[in-house]
């Protein structure tokens, strides 16, 4: 499965990189559900999610390991782990880009296998998970820009 997307933020590159390669200040950006995020050393972390909406509760615990780090303008990184019985694993990277002193564009992709009886409803989920995606890196924009705006000021 692959999901992708990009977005111009009102930010220096900087104030995007110090949130995006910080998971606990990421997540604190989405919206979408409850995130909880235990960290292993500097490159690991255990990342427990309760997602939105389902018509049971289900926790999501994926182990997350930082594979390529370039400050600021890369971030990488992959997971693994067990949803429903069955195995995920991905990879994902966010790329910024300077575009002015206080403009970023940000553009990222994940390209994730899902295993077990969840695999066979990979095609039927992932329009909703591009969605939840999408309105997660929107959350990150406002609140970037909120706190841009609040410094200049």
């Amino acid at each position: 499965m692959h999901l992708s997307g990009e977005t111009e933020i009102s930010a220096t590159r900087q104030r995007v990189w110090d949130t995006i390669s910080n998971p606990n200040q990421a997540a604190a950006s989405d919206s979408q559900g409850q995130a909880q995020i235990e960290k292993i050393d500097d490159r690991h972390y255990k990342v427990t999610l309760a997602p939105p909406g389902g018509m049971m509760p289900m926790n999501v615990v994926l182990d997350l390991a930082l594979t390529d780090l370039d400050e600021p303008s890369r971030i990488a990184a992959t997971i693994g782990g067990l949803v429903m019985g069955g195995p995920v694993n991905g990879t994902g990277s966010i790329d910024l880009a300077e575009l002015g002193p206080k403009l970023t564009h940000v553009t990222w992709v994940a390209d994730a296998t899902l295993g077990g009886l969840l695999g066979g409803f990979e095609g039927m989920i992932q329009g909703p998970l591009q969605g939840a995606a999408d309105k997660s890196f929107a959350s990150l924009k406002e609140r970037l820009e909120a706190e841009e705006a609040a410094a200049g000021a």
